[in-house]
């Protein structure tokens, strides 16, 4: 009776707009003072004002970034072209007067890349856009358009013109045959929840299982191309074909990879749809960019399973402009990380031994930056305010917190059932189409898995102040922590690995006080100051690598070491600090690492043979 109910409403919804499409218009060929021009050709509206808005927030990014700020000369027109009354309600809206004589809407938007004019949060690139005539153009379209309140679910459809030479990379049909290429979606969301490329074009498609994959490249000097990528992930996708069980649940997928050999803030990475994914790398040739492709691309990938399949509600109708967000980014980030290098491990594209070299340094990473005791769940809904700092954990404890429910599972079924079959039998009872219930996740997993133990896992390690039993887990498979006694090291006054990138004044940052060592705190370190110059060298990021292994180098015991440091007063600001001591040596924190036991049981490498070598 409800179902029936929401595909009424939904129908009635329907029949309000009369039926008719939201219609974008974008010419790339008009390009001017770095903007484009968007154009909406809208529904017929019956009430008397709506609503156009641009999202605050995507899903996927977890960062507040107010897209509306890029639009510019905002205009609502009647059939006969006579302006409408507008009032700009809010950084993302616009409220239209007089909705039912509404014909079209115009206005221009500049590029989240290239416009420091433009005051706000730094867009992780990614998410944004890039638009350079003749070059490039970056389409993340949730930047560029909006949508009508009250109307999210009608269809859309975006007609792109474009110059000769370009194509169109996306996970997006193109219905046209003519010069300008035409997309179709369901609804907004499902629209702007697939990015585009215009570039020249250099692309590979090939079939994977029941789905068509496409590589796109854009590489400025021409150092690295799709073909070269293709040959790198063609094998870890076909492992995470059979990770998958054989089948996707996607019939197309794009890769959409920009290269760039002007990486401005420090930060690259990539950000995940439901079929396709946006990546922004440092360009490079094949031989430096082959292992960081593959262990992003695999990432990226695994989101089709979350969250295309399997999605909380407040990811299934999601709010661009208030989101709420979901508790379990365990799930989404954790989960898929953690799959995306055990995938590896099990079709033996990588080895043991580097699979927890790597595991080791998510430890070590997560205990020095991150806070330990603070609840899973509680960062995930807070992560847009208060634990935003906190957000780079999911990375860290959540990929642990994947590998030690994995084999909790797997110890509990005799080796026989794991995360991998795990996440197949959730994706079979919810599916794209129905999302579950925040407070009721876990309690689902327990019935799906059948295995009532869990409640304490969850309780204990996600939801709860627990620190991670590393040890346990590692000895349920034969593995222990070697310790090794410190030493002195040469040491700038913190620990490298306690380092952030803050995002609009592009400097390293001291992340936490555990981050300080003692000659730091001799100097005057406080956690939170952002380097600037050390010994007068510069730190930016740029040069952060080079200085400091300069500065490392030729410092001997005694010398005065000067460091000026940006400490940020509380209310956006900033006083510059400089500070000065004698220089000398500190006692590095003892290195582990993961070492076989020397005389596991039989059971301890039966848990570890099925762990690896799990059926498919």
């Amino acid at each position: 009776m409800k179902r029936i109910l929401i595909y009424l409403l939904l129908f009635m919804s329907t029949l309000a707009l009369g039926q008719d499409k939201v219609q974008y218009k974008i010419d790339l060929n008009k390009l001017a003072n770095d903007r484009l021009e968007v154009v909406v050709k809208t529904p017929k509206f019956k009430q008397k004002e709506v609503v156009y808005a641009l999202p605050k927030i995507v899903p996927g990014t977890y960062a507040n970034y107010d897209f509306g700020r890029f639009v510019q000369e905002f205009k609502a027109l009647d059939a006969q072209g006579k302006s409408l009354r507008i009032k700009k309600t809010g950084p993302n809206t616009y409220q239209i007067s007089n909705a039912s004589q509404l014909s079209e809407i115009r206005y221009f938007v500049d590029d989240t890349w290239d416009s420091p004019e433009i005051a706000g949060d730094y867009v992780f690139e990614p998410a944004g856009t890039s638009f350079q005539k003749d070059s490039l153009y970056a389409l993340n379209t949730h930047a560029m358009l909006g949508y009508f309140i009250g109307h999210e679910k009608a269809q859309v459809q975006l007609s792109i013109d474009k110059p000769a030479q370009f194509f169109g990379a996306s996970s997006l049909q193109n219905k046209s045959k003519a010069s300008s290429d035409l997309f179709e979606a369901n609804h907004y969301q499902d629209l702007i929840d697939a990015p585009l490329m215009y570039a020249a074009p250099d692309t590979v498609s090939f079939p994977l299982a029941n789905a068509k994959i496409l590589i796109s490249i854009y590489s400025p000097n021409k150092m690295c191309s799709a073909a070269q990528v293709a040959e790198q992930i063609k094998p870890l996708l076909e492992a995470q074909k059979k990770y998958l069980g054989g089948q996707l649940p996607v019939s197309n997928y794009a890769f959409i990879i920009v290269l760039s050999d002007n990486i401005k803030n420090g930060s690259y990475g990539a950000l995940e749809h439901a079929q396709s994914s946006f990546y922004y790398l440092p360009e490079g040739n094949i031989q430096t960019l082959a292992e960081t492709i593959r262990e992003v691309c695999a990432h990226e990938f695994f989101h089709i399973v979350t969250p295309l399949n399997i999605h909380s509600e407040e990811i299934g109708n999601f709010n661009f402009l208030q989101p709420k967000m979901s508790k379990h980014l365990w799930l989404y980030e954790g989960l898929t990380e953690y799959a995306a290098h055990h995938v590896q491990l099990k079709y033996q594209i990588t080895d043991l031994k580097k699979f927890m070299s790597t595991f080791e340094n998510k430890w070590e990473v997560m205990n020095v930056q991150f806070d330990r005791k603070l609840p899973f769940t509680l960062m995930s809904e807070k992560v847009l305010d208060k634990y935003k700092d906190e957000y780079g954990n999911v990375y860290q404890k959540g990929a642990w917190l994947g590998f030690g429910l994995d084999l909790t599972l797997r110890k509990l079924s005799q080796g026989k059932y794991g995360t991998q079959e795990m996440m197949r039998d959730l994706a079979k009872f919810y599916g794209p189409n129905q999302s579950f219930k925040d407070d009721e996740l876990f309690e689902q997993l327990i019935q799906i898995t059948q295995k009532p133990e869990l409640k304490t896992f969850f309780e204990k390690y996600v939801a709860g102040k627990d620190e991670i039993p590393v040890a346990d887990w590692l000895h349920s498979i034969g593995y222990e922590i070697q310790e090794y006694n410190a030493s002195p090291i040469k040491s700038l006054g913190f620990d490298f690995q306690s380092l952030n990138v803050n995002a609009e004044t592009h400097r390293a940052v001291i992340n936490s006080e555990d981050g300080i060592n003692e000659f730091g705190r001799i100097l005057g370190l406080q956690a939170k100051d952002e380097i600037v110059f050390i010994n007068q060298l510069s730190f930016s990021l740029d040069s952060f690598s080079i200085n400091a292994a300069k500065v490392l180098k030729d410092i001997q015991l005694g010398d005065i070491l000067e460091i000026e440091v940006a400490r940020p007063k509380g209310n956006g600001t900033y006083e510059t600090v400089r500070m000065k001591a004698p220089f000398q040596t500190s006692m590095g924190s003892a290195p582990t690492s993961f070492v076989p036991q020397k005389n596991p049981s039989d059971a301890q490498l039966e848990l570890r043979q099925q762990w690896m070598n799990s059926i498919p």
